[in-house]
């Protein structure tokens, strides 16, 4: 049988625009989209302004740029910054074939490396399309519980998505791709007890980072492990038990790209099914929190390792948390807004009672991302609902609307009604742009550009 890497590089590299679906292009318009909103709404998080500090005093060649902060730094680094500004809100997409976030990093790393070398929109969509698919056939073969504990599949497997996609816009031969990928395996890693800190999103800024580096190297002649993701001790021996090779290969003539789910939840995507079924409770169930008497989340185990955080003190750590996050949605708030994680909802007296009736059980057997929610109501009543969100919608139409929504929810507060309105027209005309440049000049406020960062 053809290696791994050889079966990974020959259905990436040969991913070309004019074999492109319509599907596959409207989805790979809808993620750059939904990627964009995450980048330009976290971009002013603490963790990015930290990284742009140190970014500004390592210096770096200017030919890509810093979204909203208007900074012209290193491809390198504008990856970087861009890549865990995009997942600094932990709302950016999901990948139910890799069980993590694929673009925040690949499309940092395409856009910074289509910016620096001028290339067309067509480009640009195609390297991000084969960035996914690699990362997420590579994905497929170490799911959890295959993947090994501790390991967060973000950290571990997108590096060799970023790579991909810069290998694809810089047309590596099949040996560069391979040395390549051989330099990115030996940069996985990433841990699940970052969940809830600033080093979770910097799993994705680190990753397109290194798939600019690992690319622009095999580029120069740089020699790894041509086969160092199925060799011995290598990726697949050191970071899984027991992969499952052939599964990397089904479904041959689908892009997984379409398989990827967009967040309607501003947490953690492992909250979703519950948030969901809390949703359920008070539209379906007229459940109110001053009814319930205890509630039990059934999930699946592997879950409780991220976000089970008992008692959270952050906005953040609520994203991470369970019982604090379903309390919040049980109590009405909305959790698509990234505004409503606050250490002050999280800690008030109204969010804790209700949270400290809620108890979460790992439960073997929960088909795919489905999770339970099993009320005991104070009148003696009981109600159970489940859910499973870790599911594309399908319906490619009206998903653009629901990304297009949450586009301008996180946007237009940033930089106005109009340019939002702009950079979404901008981002659906992508397959006839000729630059990048445009859309990454449009998507800076001119308030952050001249307050010092600029060149470096």
């Amino acid at each position: 049988m053809q290696g791994t890497t050889s079966f990974l590089v020959e259905r990436s590299r040969a991913i070309g625009w004019e074999s492109l679906p319509e599907d596959v292009i409207e989805v790979a318009c809808q993620c750059v989209l939904d990627w964009l909103g995450g980048a330009i709404s976290g971009a002013a998080e603490p963790l990015v302004q930290l990284l742009v500090e140190e970014v500004k005093e390592q210096g770096g060649d200017p030919r890509a740029t810093v979204i909203l902060h208007g900074l012209r730094t290193s491809p390198m680094f504008a990856a970087m910054i861009n890549g865990s500004a995009a997942d600094a809100l932990d709302y950016s997409d999901a990948n139910r074939a890799m069980r993590g976030h694929t673009t925040p990093a690949i499309v940092a790393a395409a856009l910074a490396i289509s910016e620096a070398r001028k290339a067309g929109g067509k480009e640009f969509l195609a390297a991000i399309v084969a960035g996914v698919e690699l990362a997420c056939r590579l994905g497929l073969g170490v799911q959890p519980p295959k993947l090994r504990a501790g390991f967060h599949p973000t950290g571990n497997l997108v590096p060799f998505g970023a790579t991909a996609a810069v290998a694809h816009l810089l047309r590596l031969s099949e040996q560069q791709w391979a040395h390549a990928l051989g330099a990115a395996a030996t940069q996985a890693a990433g841990l699940l007890a970052s969940g809830g800190t600033m080093s979770k999103p910097f799993h994705s800024g680190k990753a397109a980072m290194h798939g600019v580096l690992c690319a622009n190297l095999a580029s120069r002649g740089f020699v790894a492990r041509a086969d160092a993701i199925e060799a011995s001790e290598g990726f697949l021996y050191t970071h899984a038990d027991d992969p499952d090779e052939a599964a990397m290969r089904e479904s041959p003539d689908r892009y997984l790209i379409l398989d990827t789910i967009f967040k309607r939840h501003a947490a953690c995507m492992l909250t979703h099914s519950s948030l969901d079924n809390m949703l359920a409770l008070r539209s379906q169930h007229r459940v109110s929190p001053q009814q319930v008497r205890r509630i039990e989340l059934e999930v699946q185990p592997n879950t409780l390792h991220v976000c089970n955080l008992q008692e959270p003190k952050t906005g953040l750590e609520a994203k991470f948390s369970f019982r604090a996050a379903c309390a919040m949605a049980l109590l009405g708030d909305d959790t698509a807004d990234i505004g409503a994680y606050t250490a002050e909802r999280a800690t008030s007296a109204e969010v804790v009672s209700l949270r400290d009736r809620i108890t979460v059980t790992a439960r073997e057997g929960l088909p795919g991302g489905t999770q339970r929610a099993i009320v005991d109501l104070v009148d003696g009543r009981r109600i159970a609902v489940a859910s499973d969100a870790y599911r594309p919608l399908g319906d490619i139409p009206r998903q653009r609307a629901i990304v297009s929504r949450k586009f301008r929810a996180l946007v237009g507060p940033v930089l106005g009604s109009e340019t939002a309105a702009r950079l979404e027209r901008m981002v659906f005309e992508l397959p006839e742009a000729k630059s990048l440049a445009p859309l990454a000049e449009a998507s800076v406020t001119v308030s952050m550009a001249a307050s010092g960062h600029g060149k470096i």
